[in-house]
C-alpha cells in the first residue's frame, strides 16, 4: 500500500512539474504585471495557451478604458466560452489590463456585474474590485499588490473558478477564492 501511495505522489508530482509554463513581465504605466500562462487541453481535444495567475503591483488607476471587440471571438471560442460569458479582463481594464490575449478569459456575469442579493457572497468579487479602485483613487497606502488565479477542470480551457487576493503596502485588502464561473444561484438575485 505504501509503494502505491509513494506512486501515486510520485506521478502526481511529475505532472505538476511537466506543465509547460511561462512567465512574462509587462509595465502598464505605472503599474507591473507577472503574468503565468500554461498549455492546457481544450474541449476540442486541442492544446491552447490560457493564463494561470497575474501578479500586479498597483500604483496607480487606469483612465484607459481597454475591450475586447470583435477580433477576440475567435479566441473565446478557442476558450471554450458558454452563453452569456463576457470578455472578461483578468486584470481589470480600471487597473491597466490591456486587451490582449494573456488578459481575456470567459467570464460569468456574476463576476463581472455588481447584484443586489440576499447574500452578498456573489459580490465578493466586484467588491474585492472596488476596494483596489477605492485605494488607487484616493491613493491610500500604495502600491497595491493583486494576484489573480484562474482554475480549470481537464478538457475545458474555460476557467471554472476565479481567485483574487489584493494587499495594500500595510497590509489591509479583500480577497475572493474560487468564485464559481457559473450562473447565479436559486434565482434570487437581481443586477443592481
Amino acid at each position: 500500500m505504501l509503494v502505491k501511495a509513494i506512486f501515486l505522489v510520485v506521478c502526481l508530482a511529475v505532472l505538476l512539474c511537466d506543465v509547460r509554463s511561462a512567465r512574462s513581465h509587462y509595465q502598464l504605466g505605472k503599474n507591473k504585471a507577472t503574468v503565468t500562462t500554461g498549455q492546457h487541453r481544450c474541449k476540442n481535444g486541442r492544446n491552447s495557451e490560457v493564463t494561470l495567475s497575474v501578479e500586479a503591483e498597483l500604483h496607480e488607476k487606469s483612465n484607459r478604458r481597454t475591450n475586447f471587440g470583435r477580433s477576440f471571438n475567435k479566441r473565446m471560442k478557442e476558450l471554450n466560452s458558454i452563453k452569456g460569458d463576457h470578455k472578461g479582463h483578468i486584470l481589470a481594464s480600471a487597473f491597466g489590463g490591456p486587451a490582449k490575449n494573456w488578459n481575456l478569459a470567459p467570464q460569468a456575469d456574476n463576476l463581472n456585474r455588481k447584484y443586489r442579493c440576499r447574500t452578498s457572497i456573489l459580490n465578493v468579487w466586484y467588491d474585492c474590485e472596488k476596494w483596489i479602485l477605492d485605494q488607487l483613487k484616493n491613493k491610500v497606502d500604495l502600491p497595491i499588490s493583486v494576484k489573480v488565479t484562474l482554475d480549470y477542470e481537464d478538457k475545458n480551457c474555460r476557467p471554472t473558478r476565479w481567485s483574487i487576493e489584493a494587499r495594500s503596502k500595510h497590509r489591509s485588502g479583500c480577497e475572493a477564492k474560487h468564485v464559481r464561473n457559473g450562473g447565479l444561484p436559486f434565482g434570487v438575485c437581481q443586477r443592481a
